[in-house]
Formats: C-alpha cells, structure tokens, sequence
C-alpha cells in the first residue's frame, strides 16, 4: 500500500523539515513518556516490561492514506480484541505526528484535517510530534511494532489477520530459562562486507522469568562450530547487551553464519525458537582483475565474480529478460522492496593501474510510481568496502527515464533507456578498485541496468574489444568515420563522450543487418579535445579515443 511522503507534503504546505533516515528495524525504540487527548500518563518501557507489545500508528490529520488506513478499522479491531479490554496482550497508541495540527483538526472541524480521528477511536491518541521526531519517520502513515525486548520495526498497514502473526514474532516471557538472539542482526550489522576477517555483532537477550547469569554462545557456518563463547553477566527478563564475535573469516563471495545460543544458567532452554540468528557477509578479493564488461546475457544472478548485498526484505536486484539488446538486465525491485531498504550489487574486483583512462559506462531504463523517489548511487572503493565514494547519485524524476506510471515498469524498448558514463581516471593508480550500484527504495517502480562496462584506455588501444571500429581521420575536424563489421543482425549504438564522461553525441539503430558498415560522426560543433567513440552491440563494446582539432 502507497503511502504519502512526509517531505513532499511538508513542502507542499510551506512547511519544511530535513528527510532523515528513519529508525531502523532492529534498533532499540526510544522511551516513550507521553500524555494522551484524555490527559492519561503513559510509558512505553513500562508497557513493554509488563511483557506486552506496543503498535504505534503514527499519523496527520490532513493525510489521506492515514484516514484510509483509519477508517479501514484494522488496527481498532486488533486493539479490541487484544488490547486492554481484550486479552490485554498488547497496547496500541494513536500518535499524531505534525506539530502544527490542533485539537481541532483531530475533532474534523479545522482547517487541516480529512475527518473526525476520534469518535470511535478505541485506542488512546497522543498528539505530540517528538515522537515522531524521536522515531524519525519518513512518510505517513509509519505503524511501529516494538516488541517486549525493545526492539522495533515497522510492519506496514496490515490487516488483523496480519498484526495477529506479525505479532506472533515477538518473544514472551513465560519459560524460566530463556535466552536469545534478538531480532538485529541486519541494524548491528548492515551487510559487512570486506577483503579480510569481519566482525559480526549481535544482541543477547533475556526472555526468561528469571535472571540469566550465564549463557553458552556458537558461531556457526552450517553444522560446523566456528568460535564458541561462555557469556557471564545479569540481565533482567527482556533486558539485553550487545556482543561481538571478532576476526571472523569467510570463503570469497557470499557467506552466511549463525549465532546459537544455549545453556542459560547452566540449563535447558525452555524456548529454543528465539535461539539462532543469521547475518549475510561478503568477502572481496583483494587482488583486482581485469576490466568488466557485463551485459547479462546468463540468467545466472549476480553474475560471476559480482556480489549482492541485500539490506533487509527479500525483494532486491534480481535477473530480468527485460535488456536493451534483448540479452538480459540486472533489475531492482523497488515495487515489492519496502521503503527505507539499501540493496546494492558490486562489480567484481579491478585493477586500474598501468592505463591512461577510465570510463564506467552503462545503460539504465527506470519509472515512477506517482512521486516516488528511489535512488541509484554509484560507489567505489580502493580499501576492500571499507570506505566508499559517490559519483553519481540520482533520485525520482532525475532518475527515471519515463514518465511516472501507475502499473509495473517494465522497459519494452530503446527510447526508454538512457546511456549514463563516469569518468574513474582519478582512481587510475588504485590496483584493487570495486564499484558498487547502492539502490534506495522508496517503493516506487523498477529499474534496470545494462551492458555495465568498464573501458580501460592505454593511448589508442582499447582493453575491452568485444566489438571492434576503426576510427579515421583521427584527429578528425569536421567528420569522423566508424568502421565496423557485424556477424549478424542486432542493435547497434554509437557515443561520443568528452573528457568529463558526458555523452556528446549518440546514434542508435535497433536493427543493423550483417556485413560492413560505415557511420559519420559530425565533430565541426565540438570543442577541441580528447574524446571517447564508444560503439556498443548485442556482443558487448568498444572504445577509442577521438581527438578533434
């Protein structure tokens, strides 16, 4: 379900605050101390040691989606049935979120408002923007699950049926000896990734009636103990520490582990369903190899060599049919990834030294859902992942090369991709470079990559030669002529990009049949320099350097 961006709408009222990161799942919620429309007290931690689980619907009274949501009476008939005068397993606040709303436009009758949010309301409503502040949202409406052990994540507009089992996933207290893992792998970790060992964090958590004093803690890969911890210490039902397994080392590529935790206070564990947390990692090789040049013509994803990090939800860059030469495509799923989640796919490891330039070129076709603003940035790193630069980062409508649209994105033709180029020459000397494609969901429509390719220049002569022209006269001052020879009929592009990686001029001919050919490329409007002629086909592409005078 769609929501409505917090900063779009605040901008539309005149009214602006910074976008920030919004609290991620698995952190620990912040305290909160609030009093309701009604003038009852209430804490949250509080709540949360009484062992029940707390759903904030964060909301404004001018917000469309919210009122749907509202009037849906999802969460009213999930409060009714579980709250306290149900089963009073769990608690549910109302919290209106925008610091200029009244009590008014609660009620419906001012001027900022879609209806009446409290007749009928059964929950208690909290009109106070810290907390949203303090939770740092996003878009409204953001509903939070905060489950007895702190933790938070948010769960989305679900119906009851779907807060009952998403509620199911939190721990209870009702066993004597209950140690656990808590559900923070993915917020303690990220996606590690490095060239060496890695440290893999992780929270231990007391979910029994009793003190835990000591616990037994595994690293596992698979069947096969790694590294094996006696923990000592006191935490009270529900309290938790955060711990490290440190110099953890891996195989080259994707990695999965386990932490196991067993034996608390030297006993049977009276619940072993809270026991075991895994967390992704990613070793780099630390030698770089040679240039890449990927056009996705296997349905193998990632591709050999490459690795994907995925932040979180299941939905992330997979393989797609959907390619500018018919091959294939790396696509993002932002349509099914929720908002706020990083997913990224990275190049194998490259060598950039000994060359005079360096060009990353790549095509990309990508929409929007109404104003949704997904994000592509393009990184790199020389130090193994450990610190990375941006180079290109675009968001919404300077991503997209479409117009919005309602259905599924799916490219069905060339004028829906766009050629994009980075120059890397200043990593020229870097012997181990990776480059990373860092997608941001906002849950908007889908993108696509193809025909990634790394061209490494040595004077005139081209590392990449898939695809092989002649370039003449080279200097060239009006005119410059391509040859080239196509085995069989395909698709065909020529650019013509300067010293900064902007492409300067393009040709593009879906259907070039067999045989040798000739292309004019008009260079009298050029400025005199160094430029780059790239002709790319279904069988990959080539590079030379132009010089106009």
């Amino acid at each position: 379900m769609k929501k409505t961006l917090l900063l779009l709408i605040l901008l539309a009222a005149g009214v602006t605050r910074p976008l920030q990161a919004q609290i991620a799942p698995g952190a620990i919620a912040p305290n909160i101390v609030a009093t309701d429309i009604n003038g009852n007290n209430w804490n949250l931690y509080d709540l949360l040691d009484q062992g029940k689980t707390v759903f904030l619907d964060v909301f404004a009274t001018w917000c469309g989606p919210c009122w749907s949501y509202h009037n849906s009476g999802a969460l009213d008939d999930f409060y009714n049935q579980y709250g306290p005068d149900g089963t009073n397993e769990i608690m549910a606040f109302m919290i209106e979120g925008d610091g200029s709303t009244t009590m008014a436009d609660l009620q419906g009758t001012g001027g900022n408002t879609v209806g009446n949010w409290i007749t009928g309301t059964p929950m208690p409503i909290i009109d106070n923007s810290g907390i949203a502040s303090d939770y740092q949202i996003r878009y409204f409406p953001t509903i939070f699950m905060i489950c007895p052990d702190r933790i938070v994540r948010e769960v989305g507009q679900l119906s009851t049926v779907d807060l009952e089992a998403v509620r199911a996933e939190c721990s209870i207290a009702t066993q004597v000896n209950d140690a656990g893992i808590t559900n923070s792998m993915m917020y303690l970790n990220g996606t590690p990734a490095g060239c060496g060992n890695l440290n893999i964090n992780y929270r231990l958590c007391n979910y029994g009636t009793d003190a835990l004093t000591s616990a037994t803690i595994t690293l596992r890969d698979g069947a096969t103990t790694i590294d094996t911890y006696n923990w000592t210490g006191n935490l009270a039902t529900y309290e938790s520490i955060p711990l490290a397994f440190n110099g953890v080392n891996g195989v080259m590529g994707a990695n999965t582990i386990s932490v196991v935790v067993s034996d608390p206070n030297g006993q049977s564990d009276g619940n072993t369903t809270n026991d075991e947390r895994s967390v992704q990692f990613t070793i780099f090789n630390s030698v770089g190899g040679p240039a890449v040049s990927e056009t996705f013509a296997s349905a193998s994803f990632p591709p050999s060599g490459w690795s994907e990090l995925n932040g979180g939800d299941v939905a992330g860059w997979e393989y797609s049919t959907a390619g500018l030469n018919g091959a294939g495509s790396a696509k993002m799923n932002f349509v099914y990834s929720p908002a706020g989640d990083f997913d990224a796919i990275v190049m194998p490891t490259m060598d950039m030294t000994g060359y005079d330039n360096a060009v990353l070129t790549f095509d990309i076709a990508a929409a929007r859902y109404g104003t949704s603003n997904d994000n592509l940035k393009v990184k790199v790193s020389y130090n193994c992942g450990l610190t990375w630069t941006t180079l290109y980062n675009k968001t919404g409508a300077a991503l997209a090369t479409v117009g919005s649209q309602t259905s599924i994105f799916t490219p069905t033709n060339a004028n829906q991709w766009r050629a994009e180029s980075i120059n890397l020459n200043n990593y020229l000397t870097r012997p181990a470079l990776l480059v990373k494609f860092e997608a941001f969901s906002n849950q908007g429509n889908n993108l696509y990559l193809d025909n990634i390719n790394m061209s490494l220049t040595t004077g005139l002569n081209i590392v990449n030669r898939a695809l092989d022209f002649s370039l003449s006269p080279n200097p060239a001052r009006s005119l410059a002529m391509v040859n080239f020879s196509l085995a069989k009929q395909q698709a065909v592009q020529l650019s013509v990009l300067d010293a900064q990686g902007r492409i300067v001029y393009a040709f593009d001919e879906t259907s070039v049949l067999p045989g040798d050919h000739q292309l004019f490329v008009p260079v009298s409007g050029l400025a005199e320099g160094i430029y780059l002629v790239r002709l790319q086909g279904e069988d990959g592409q080539q590079l030379r350097r132009l010089v106009v005078e």
